[in-house]
């Protein structure tokens, strides 16, 4: 009897021993694999460090640095990939601004694809820009257009007069002949206005005295076949 009392004995303690290393290594086991999960981080939290991360680097004016950040994620996520999108469309819309070319600029701004507060602030200051850009352009085109258009008239005026004044003697003595404006008696001719061959003259003649010179008329001129005309 008290032999059977010391094999029950041993056969729990047996048993104790192995339930408890048994228990044992299910814990440990269960403690690796927790380990080792939480070292591996997951392609959601990848991305996600990655947005908040470009995000800064967006609000720091670090556009192509940002951008890098996003590329580098193995697995990306849709609002990394939307981001990224926009990144490129903001950097080819600012180089066309810096380049002058803001119609092209502008078209390259298209809407935002993320929800990015920072991506949505480059935006909105990049287009300000542009259409201040804009704005600045058409005023100096126009002005530039005024200036042109005055320089122009300007210089027909010039070229009138200059034209006129250039009026060559064999014209002049010409038309004289033809009307007997003799010099000899006091006529003075004045070349005014030069149209191809038509030129227009003032015809003066002094009195007897030379001290007025009185108007005779104006006259229409055409070099080419000899007409004149009095038109005043």
């Amino acid at each position: 009897m008290e032999r059977f009392f010391k094999k029950t004995i041993v056969g729990i303690a047996a048993l104790t021993t192995s339930v408890f290393l048994t228990a044992c290594g299910q814990q440990a086991a269960s403690q690796q694999s927790s380990h080792s999960s939480s070292n591996t981080p997951s392609a959601e939290s990848e991305s996600t460090r990655a947005y908040h991360s470009a995000e800064h680097l967006i609000r720091q004016g670090e556009y192509k640095a940002a951008s890098n950040k996003l590329s580098d994620v193995n697995h990306r996520s849709q609002q990394v990939n939307n981001l990224n999108a926009d990144l490129h469309s903001y950097m080819s819309a600012k180089k066309s601004y810096n380049n002058g070319n803001y119609d092209e600029a502008s078209s390259s701004l298209s809407s935002l694809k993320s929800n990015s507060s920072a991506m949505r602030g480059a935006y909105t200051d990049l287009q300000n820009k542009i259409s201040n850009a804009e704005k600045v352009s058409s005023s100096s085109s126009s002005v530039t257009n005024k200036a042109t258009t005055s320089s122009a008239e300007s210089s027909s005026a010039t070229s009138q007069t200059t034209t006129a004044n250039e009026t060559s003697t064999s014209v002049v003595n010409s038309f004289a002949n033809k009307m007997g404006f003799d010099n000899n008696n006091g006529y003075s001719i004045t070349p005014i206005n030069k149209d191809g061959n038509n030129y227009r003259f003032e015809v003066r003649q002094n009195n007897k005295d030379n001290t007025v010179a009185n108007m005779v008329g104006i006259y229409q001129y055409n070099s080419q076949t000899g007409t004149a005309t009095k038109v005043q």
